[in-house]
């Protein structure tokens, strides 16, 4: 457990009621903490012994932050997810960092950063850490013109995702595409649910797909759990192209909502030993370090394939990472490899702590 001597924290999150309240749907609410998440993380930050008030999101921090009332804070804790803009995860460490406070998780460039997959794979292919060949259809081009996407067509099938979303908004059966009809049909559906996003398309990877947890900032960061994400009766032809999440062999917003099993995550220890994993991890933990991602978060990865050599591809970075006990992958998979969730919270503030003091001294 921590020797963090009580501190004055500032919990900065949030709250899924107060965007329902002002008519935001669940499906725009997707990414902000999840129902009780931010309650659990404030009452265990106190049974460490810290004095915590809740700041719940940018507006409320902007007005702490003009009325002078954060300057007793010893440390922000940000769960704040951010709401508009392109770069909305990265708006509350940058007030942050301009009024010099101390502040769990990453900086405000790599949130931005890896908030956009075409930058973040990008720099991941200049640094030769593995992840899927891309191209982008700008939502600017008002004609999708195949002949641009040649170098895609012969990948077939395909995946289209939006560029900037998480907690796979916009994803659903249509996404993978087989032939050019299903691609002009999936870009078309993309461009009504996000008009202002660009579309990554990407070879469809039909490898097992991991969620590996990760602990602590650059040299000193670890890889402390993994979760292997597993689907119920994988997709046929039948419901692949139907719009319909029954079945899928890929995350989507309704598989990761429903209540029927569709989408299982597996915790298992053992799956750390496994060579293959193995690898996986430290292609992980080389990406965590060179997008400079820092306390805790995940990196969520697939395979090429179903073969024992098949490659990890790097699917996305998570710099802030859900942490709703029993439920988020970091939190469920610390604690089925002998982290419990209190001891969790205590080493994200103690990487803070020891990352951060010097830089604001």
């Amino acid at each position: 457990m921590s020797n963090t001597p009580s501190l004055n924290i500032a919990l900065i999150a949030e709250q899924r009621s107060t965007f329902h309240k002002q008519g935001y749907s669940e499906e725009e609410c997707a990414a902000l903490p999840h129902n009780g998440e931010t309650d659990t993380v404030l009452t265990t930050l106190r049974e460490l012994g810290h004095h915590v008030i809740l700041v719940p999101g940018i507006h409320s921090l902007v007005k702490h932050l003009a009325a002078g009332t954060y300057k007793d804070w010893d440390l922000a804790f940000n769960m704040a997810q951010g709401f508009h803009g392109p770069s909305r995860e990265a708006q509350v460490p940058a007030l942050l960092d301009a009024y010099q406070l101390l502040y769990t998780f990453s900086d405000a460039a790599t949130m931005a950063l890896c908030q956009n997959k075409v930058y973040t794979k990008t720099i991941l292919t200049h640094h030769n850490i593995p992840t899927a060949p891309f191209w982008v259809i700008s939502r600017k081009d008002q004609e999708l013109r195949l002949e641009n996407l040649n170098n895609m067509l012969s990948h077939y099938p395909l995946f289209l995702k939006p560029v900037i979303e998480g907690s796979s908004k916009g994803i659903d059966g249509f996404n993978k595409v087989t032939d050019p009809a299903e691609l002009v049909s999936a870009v078309n559906r993309l461009r009504s649910i996000l008009p202002d996003q660009d579309i990554l398309v990407e070879p469809f990877l039909p490898g097992r797909e991991l969620s590996v947890s990760i602990l602590g900032t650059g040299v000193q960061s670890r890889v402390i759990g993994v979760t292997e994400l597993l689907w119920q009766n994988p997709s046929s032809d039948s419901n692949r192209g139907s719009g319909s999440s029954s079945g899928l062999e890929f995350a989507s917003r309704l598989s990761k909502g429903s209540d029927t099993n569709m989408l299982v995550a597996c915790n298992n220890p053992g799956l750390m030993t496994e060579p293959q994993v193995k690898i996986a991890c430290q292609v992980a933990l080389d990406a965590w370090r060179t997008l400079g991602c820092r306390d805790a978060g995940r990196v969520d990865i697939r395979f090429s394939s179903n073969e024992q050599d098949a490659v990890p591809n790097i699917l996305e970075l998570n710099p802030i990472s859900g942490l709703l006990p029993g439920h988020s992958p970091l939190a469920s998979s610390a604690e089925e490899n002998g982290i419990p969730y209190k001891s969790l919270l205590a080493a994200i503030i103690q990487s803070a702590l020891a990352g951060r003091s010097a830089c604001y001294s």
